[in-house]
């Protein structure tokens, strides 16, 4: 008889149980993640920070370029797409740089360290004119900027060395995020919100965000 009335009781309180059980069960929400990388040793860190992503059950996409090296097309952590414009970050353009640099550092004059840093600067003025074309071809495909706006995407994760992974998530109206703080010019977070060099230390100085005014002169004039 006891046995009846407690199976009777657990048919009953069953469903509700398990009703209670599920609403205190926390519920994660996956987010919609829009990635805009730079190639080469820049993606081996954006890399990690997309495997943490996805496992966190996050939907990441990865814009990449026609000759893209590191950032492979396929990945299980992330669906890709592909622009018709060149980055300039192909495997022969490395090869050809550090070529010649290498030549350069073996003549061991006084005049290599200019001679290497000129060389730099033109092939990074060079980066420079391929990354504009890449810019407007992109805004000028209305199908693709179409797409990644219906897409809803809820923020991009871009590195700052270029530009135009900011430029998109102004264009999308999507918050910013970036995988490193620093750029060729400056403090990278100058683009996108308030960093006084009185409270925001710039990077490699290794100061804290309490500075001394003598610390402060330092983090203006670095």
């Amino acid at each position: 008889m006891m046995g009846t009335m407690n199976g009777q009781v657990f048919q009953v309180l069953g469903p509700i149980m398990l009703t209670l059980l599920l609403m205190t069960i926390p519920v994660v929400q996956s987010g919609k993640v829009l990635v805009f990388p730079v190639d080469g040793s820049h993606w081996v860190n954006m890399n990690i920070l997309i495997e943490a992503l996805h496992a966190k059950g996050h939907n990441i996409t990865v814009i990449r370029m026609a000759d893209s090296w590191y950032i492979k097309e396929f990945s299980p952590h992330y669906t890709s797409i592909n622009l018709k414009s060149e980055g300039g970050f192909s495997e022969e353009f490395f090869k050809v740089f550090a070529s010649k640099l290498l030549g350069i550092m073996r003549e061991r004059s006084i005049w290599a360290r200019l001679k290497v840093e000129i060389e730099m600067w033109q092939s990074f003025l060079g980066l420079l004119e391929v990354e504009n074309k890449m810019i407007v071809n992109m805004f000028e495909d209305q199908q693709l900027m179409q797409s990644l706006k219906e897409a809803k995407y809820d923020l991009i994760l871009t590195d700052p060395s270029m530009v135009p992974g900011v430029i998109l998530g102004h264009y999308l109206k999507l918050p910013i995020v970036y995988n490193v703080r620093w750029t060729v010019y400056s403090e990278a977070h100058f683009a996108i919100a308030p960093s006084p060099l009185s409270y925001v230390p710039a990077p490699m100085l290794e100061l804290s965000d309490h500075m001394s005014f003598l610390e402060r002169v330092k983090n203006v004039h670095c």
